[in-house]
């Protein structure tokens, strides 16, 4: 009995022995995987979008952004753009930026409102008069606090905005030329409670639903109309369903570069500041290009036989006066007062200049 317990204590050294060799001789390679903390870590970082793969801004904009991070961190940090809701819809990119399975993604600010009430500052009517409003005001303190709101409330870092557009209307029923016009119009919408009221607000009926479903819906007379920035009534050839677009602008669009706040702080200095340069130059390509696709879309719609009405200051003001009541009814109970009247002091502000 004594000889088998002397035997088994012997092979059990031999074991351990072994095992320690083994790691010993695993602890000396030099192939070093991210997260390990080694010399030749590589951070990855999952940049998602839901705009085309080709031929887009986004995607440009992102593969700008990709080219100088990787340049300026010598190729430390990789960066994989995943367009065309590779990895999912707005809401559930959101959701895994804000849980840290997605590092980064380029969203409008249409999922927010679910997590984060107060970007629905942005949705108020005719907030903005023209693009460099919108760039002063979102680039300036306020916009740089309301993405800090945005940070402290959800763990989701905003870098900069970025610009979806101008929203507005089309229709297959007649011109809009002033706020009457829009009376009795079933006018698809986000499913956004500021886009909803503005439509109320001019007597139409706002119908929200999946982005997907509104060719569909437009083709089948199910509604008459909807309210898109100009690239996407061209990219989703609204037109072929619609007569009539009307240049109102009732609210301006931003894209936000996102990124999960947690991961961010995990990075080191050089790299943040790699990230944070990368994405200024992200903002400027993706609103210069935004602005040429405008262009040329304005063109293709003209070009395609939509009757395009463009209108004057009266007529602006017209509408303006007519959304008073979201700005009551719905900017200060839902958004809240003192966000609102320090959004509407830096428009003051920057119209002035």
């Amino acid at each position: 009995m004594l000889k088998s317990y002397k035997k088994l204590f012997v092979l059990f050294i031999i074991a351990i022995f072994t095992v320690s060799l083994l790691s010993g001789c695993g602890g000396g390679s030099d192939n070093k995987t991210a997260g390990d903390g080694g010399k030749n870590e590589v951070i990855e970082i999952k940049l998602s979008h839901s705009s085309p793969a080709v031929d887009d801004r986004l995607e440009a904009a992102c593969q700008e952004f990709k080219k100088v991070v990787e340049e300026k961190t010598n190729g430390k940090v990789k960066v994989t753009t995943y367009p065309a809701n590779q990895l999912g819809g707005e809401r559930e990119q959101l959701e895994g930026v804000q849980m840290g399975t997605i590092q980064m993604a380029a969203l409008s600010s249409g999922p927010l409102p679910g997590i984060f009430p107060e970007i629905m500052v942005f949705d108020m009517p005719y907030l903005f008069s023209s693009e460099k409003v919108a760039y002063e005001v979102l680039d300036g303190p306020v916009g740089q606090e309301i993405l800090d709101m945005l940070r402290e409330k959800t763990g989701v870092r905003g870098l900069v905005w970025g610009e979806n557009g101008f929203r507005h209307f089309t229709n297959s029923i007649r011109p809009i030329e002033k706020p009457s016009d829009v009376k009795g119009l079933k006018i698809r919408t986000m499913e956004n409670p500021a886009h909803m009221a503005i439509v109320r607000a001019l007597g139409g009926d706002p119908t929200p639903m999946s982005f997907g479903e509104v060719y569909t819906a437009l083709s089948q007379k199910t509604i008459d109309g909807q309210e898109n920035p100009i690239s996407l009534i061209v990219s989703m050839r609204f037109y072929e369903a619609q007569d009539y677009l009307t240049l109102d602008g009732h609210v301006y669009n931003p894209y936000i570069l996102l990124i999960n706040d947690e991961f961010y702080n995990s990075l080191d200095d050089e790299i943040k500041k790699a990230i944070d340069e990368a994405a200024l130059v992200w903002r400027k390509t993706e609103r210069e290009l935004n602005q040429k696709q405008c262009e040329e879309g304005l063109k293709k719609l003209k070009d395609e036989g939509m009757q395009i009405t463009e209108l004057s200051l009266e007529q602006k003001q017209a509408f303006r006066d007519a959304t008073k009541s979201v700005y009551e009814d719905f900017g200060k109970k839902e958004i809240g007062e003192e966000l609102l009247n320090k959004v509407l002091d830096a428009v003051k502000k920057a119209e002035s200049k």
